[in-house]
């Protein structure tokens, strides 16, 4: 028989105290034993506390809150109810009312009241009140354990969770499997020369990441729980994806908060597509200056740990974060001249692309007028009737001859094709010859393209609508290019067949002049045009370098911030202060002839600081690239990644659009030279040719230019190739833009790697859809699991996890983002076409990330000791949100 005495003794010995400042423990020792009454009582208390949520676990994305807090609420009711019937059990009695009077009621009076004024059903509140329902639990279940120890008589024992203890061991196991990390030769999808070449670079760098910060954490006497953590096997990510300024400051927001609980050095990998690259490249620029160091300066150092620049807060925001808000608009920067210049260059672009066009149409319409004088009248020829007439009489009777022989059965399809290839050229000499005998040149003819222009601009402005219409509008649309050309030759041959310019040379003079300025022509576009130049790629890449490639000056290493940077892909982090940037593009090449681009396309491209390029084209040494492109450094890289308009855009062209994408100069795309082709050093720079490649949609791998674009025109999430790399843990923020929360990026991207690389991605994504009645997500993120296949035959799958952080509201952000949310509806999926933000809405989606990065720190979801430190580390944070969200394995 144990005693009170020892029983509250027991009970109050350690954490959380149930009895704290009260008589009762006094009372206790001097009390008689505990009583068959008490023993009944206690039992049937406990069967109520076992039974409810009040001791059970809440999984965080699962349960519902209203229900939970009833459960609690109604522990009063059943208490009196048995009391009522149990009246001698006096000392239990006070001490099962201390315990929900002091500890329970607070909780619930607060959140009953809350709860009726309908906070909990708007979802404003949950996440709050699941991490004070998480901080009330360990106190019920100490007193269920005291209740168990009075029923039968023994020693108070220290409480578990109940049917939790299989489940924790489960996913504990599960997650304890090691995984290293690296391109596999078999499920890679690169050569294992290459995977190899990769994975040495890579690792070299990333050991020399974790040296640096191990050394520092010793010298401040700080280690990391994990034992040798440098030498750890498995590789953790941070991912950001394309969405524009909207990406890269709602990514802003989570870094703060990630920086807050020292957790950014310890990520080995930063992977960045599009508009995310603003934000990952200001990092690694800032961290990859050279000047300052803790050595040099008295101000705090240039690194990730949490009181190192540029996270560093605690004299406010820093230098460099502040540099970056203020360049919101960062497109609309600078003074009226440079405004001016860039409106300018854009119109001179516009300019050439046109006259490159209408130069097309003038070599036309020269070789059509040298011919129709050099050869005999139009009369001397057939009719186009007579000759389909006689094509299809002969037709029947050649073609069956020629097939009964199997050595002449391929003559028969090149007959067949020669016969209609004479009969179209015939068909357009004459039809021409129609249009220039009926048709005579009028100025109002220049609005005739305006139906294929407003047709192209109705399908990309316009939702969904009826099959007839939008089949009509591709037809019109389709004939743009076709009619520009025709239409520009058609004016020109009007202009040679008229009066004679130059007297003196009499009938010839037209020609003459014709003949000259095609030759001009000639030697422009095909040897002096570059569209690298005449394309906004150039000022666009200015704008961003100005705004995000920041570095302390090192005369002044205090004072204002250099911008513009231009620091070498090869060069990039040197000193091993960041993670290896992955700078994540789509190689544009919808004329290959590879079967596996047939569909998609486009390639994946790369930039780091190692190695560039695709599987298709190979990879070669970033170095080598370098040579080829001497303007290639981490702000090119940047500007490609978020190169989010051009004629040719991945697996988002929009066919009906690429010519006049093209011809307005709508072209972020960039050209570059492909040091894996024998000729790239040799030949000068993209000209005409390729300019008709992007308005044809003819690009391939086979030239020595290689068009590269957003990364998010194949996957703008940047996980694939940290899947490639079998990364064990990846953070993922995505800033897409998906109000409707259709989940595009991570949908895209489970389909790519399964079909790529055979990994497949389990999405519970119920928590982030919108609910029909609010509007708003039940939560910010979701918690997947990866399966990554193995190598050898019959091995068992390995597995990785993946944290998806969603740009979205629950309704428990704070009260300026709300009233931000009135304001603008549109918020937080503002149109990644706006790259002007305001200074409201800059801190918007960047308050916005940080309260977003908050909540995977809640003492619900990782438990109140993780929740309320400023040193968490990477795989013990993995591990106690996968104890909370991921089922054990079947």
């Amino acid at each position: 028989m144990t005693h009170w005495g020892e029983l509250l003794e027991a009970a109050n010995r350690s954490r959380p105290h149930l009895f704290a400042n009260s008589p009762l423990p006094s009372r206790a020792a001097a009390a008689p034993d505990p009583t068959d009454e008490d023993r009944t009582a206690a039992g049937r208390l406990h069967i109520q506390l076992v039974s409810r949520i009040a001791t059970q676990a809440l999984p965080y994305v699962d349960g519902e809150e209203v229900a939970a807090l009833t459960s609690v609420y109604q522990l009063f009711k059943e208490a009196r109810t048995i009391f009522d019937e149990h009246p001698q059990c006096g000392l239990l009695n006070d001490l099962v009312w201390h315990v929900l009077n002091v500890h329970v009621r607070p909780f619930t009076a607060k959140w009953h009241r809350l709860s009726e004024r309908g906070a909990l059903e708007a979802l404003d509140a949950t996440d709050t009140f699941r991490d004070e329902l998480a901080r009330l639990q360990p106190i019920l279940r100490r007193m269920d354990a005291l209740l168990v120890a009075i029923r039968d008589g023994a020693p108070f024992a220290e409480p578990g969770i109940d049917g939790a203890m299989d489940h924790n061991k489960s996913i504990a196991e599960e997650m304890n499997a090691s995984l290293p990390w690296g391109i596999d030769e078999k499920f890679g999808g690169l050569p294992p020369r290459v995977a190899a070449g990769i994975n040495s670079a890579e690792r070299a760098a990333i050991a020399q990441r974790r040296t640096l910060y191990a050394a520092r954490l010793a010298a401040q006497g700080r280690t990391a729980p994990e034992q040798d953590w440098t030498e750890r096997p498995h590789a953790a990510a941070l991912a950001i994806s394309g969405g524009g300024i909207r990406s890269a400051t709602f990514a802003l927001g989570v870094l703060v908060a990630l920086a807050r609980r020292n957790l950014l050095f310890q990520f080995d990998y930063l992977s960045t597509v599009s508009g995310g690259g603003y934000i990952g490249a200001f990092m690694t620029t800032f961290l990859s200056s050279q000047f300052l160091s803790s050595e040099t300066t008295a101000g705090p150092p240039l690194g990730l740990l949490r009181d190192d620049l540029p996270f560093q807060r605690e004299d406010g925001e820093a230098a460099a974060l502040r540099h970056v808000r203020h360049h919101s608009k960062y497109l609309a920067t600078g003074s009226g001249v440079e405004r001016l210049q860039i409106a300018f260059a854009q119109v001179y672009g516009m300019v050439m692309n046109g006259l490159g066009v209408i130069y097309l149409a003038a070599i036309a319409a020269v070789v059509e007028y040298m011919l129709r004088l050099a050869l005999p009248p139009a009369a001397f020829w057939p009719t186009p009737v007579l000759i389909a007439g006689a094509a299809l009489l002969l037709t029947p009777f050649v073609l069956p001859l020629l097939w009964r022989r199997p050595a002449h059965r391929s003559m028969a399809d090149r007959l067949l094709l020669v016969l209609c290839l004479i009969l179209i050229v015939l068909l357009a000499w004459h039809g021409l010859g129609w249009l220039h005998h009926n048709l005579r040149w009028h100025p109002l003819y220049l609005l005739i393209p305006l139906a294929p222009l407003l047709a192209s601009a109705l399908l990309a402005l316009s939702g969904r609508m009826a099959a007839p219409l939008r089949i009509l509008l591709y037809i019109v649309s389709w004939v743009a290019l076709p009619l520009v050309v025709v239409g520009a030759e058609l004016i020109i041959y009007d202009q040679l067949d008229g009066n004679t310019v130059l007297p003196v040379l009499g009938a010839t003079s037209n020609i003459f002049i014709a003949g000259v300025l095609v030759a001009i022509g000639f030697w422009l576009f095909c040897d002096l045009f570059d569209i690298n130049f005449t394309a906004p790629h150039r000022h666009y890449k200015k704008k961003l370098a100005e705004a995000y490639l920041v570095q302390p000056d090192p005369a002044d290493p205090l004072g204002p911030l250099r911008q513009n940077v231009s620091v070498p892909l090869s060069s990039c982090n040197e000193a091993g202060r960041g993670p290896y940037h992955l700078i994540n593009c789509a190689l544009n090449v919808p004329a290959s002839k590879a079967s596996r681009m047939q569909g998609r396309l486009t390639d994946f491209f790369l930039f780091s600081r190692d190695f560039c390029g695709s599987p298709l084209t190979g990879h070669q040494p970033t170095d080598a690239w370098e040579r080829l492109n001497t303007d290639l450094d981490i702000g090119t890289a940047m500007a490609i990644s978020g190169a989010a308009a051009a004629p040719q855009m991945g697996t988002g062209t929009i066919k009906s659009l690429s010519f006049w994408l093209a011809l307005f100069n709508i072209r972020l795309g960039h050209w570059i030279r492909n040091p894996g082709h024998a000729r790239a050093a040799e030949v000068g720079p993209p000209g005409l040719s390729y300019l008709l490649q992007e308005v044809l949609g003819q690009a391939d791998e086979t030239r020595p230019f290689l068009n590269v674009s957003d990364g998010g025109h194949i996957e703008n999430l940047g996980v694939y190739e940290l899947l490639r790399r079998r990364c064990k843990y990846i953070v993922a923020i995505d800033g897409e833009q998906d109000a409707q929360m259709t989940f595009h990026g991570l949908t895209t991207l489970q389909r790519l790697a399964a079909i790529d690389l055979g990994v497949t991605i389990e999405i519970g994504l119920d928590a982030l859809r919108l609910s029909k009645t609010s509007g708003l997500s039940h939560s910010h993120f979701a918690f997947c699991r990866i399966r990554y296949p193995n190598a050898e035959r019959g091995g068992s799958e390995s597995f990785g996890y993946l944290i998806y952080l969603k740009l979205s509201l629950t309704g428990n952000e704070g009260e300026f983002i709300r009233r931000y949310r009135l304001d603008e509806p549109d918020f937080p999926h503002h149109s990644t076409a706006n790259q002007f933000f305001t200074e409201a809405q800059f801190e918007a989606y960047r308050s916005l990330g940080e309260h977003v990065g908050d909540k995977l720190f809640l003492s619900a979801i990782v438990g109140p000791g993780m929740s309320r430190s400023s040193e968490v580390w990477i795989e013990p944070w993995f591990h106690a949100i996968g104890q909370n969200l991921l089922t054990p394995q079947p």
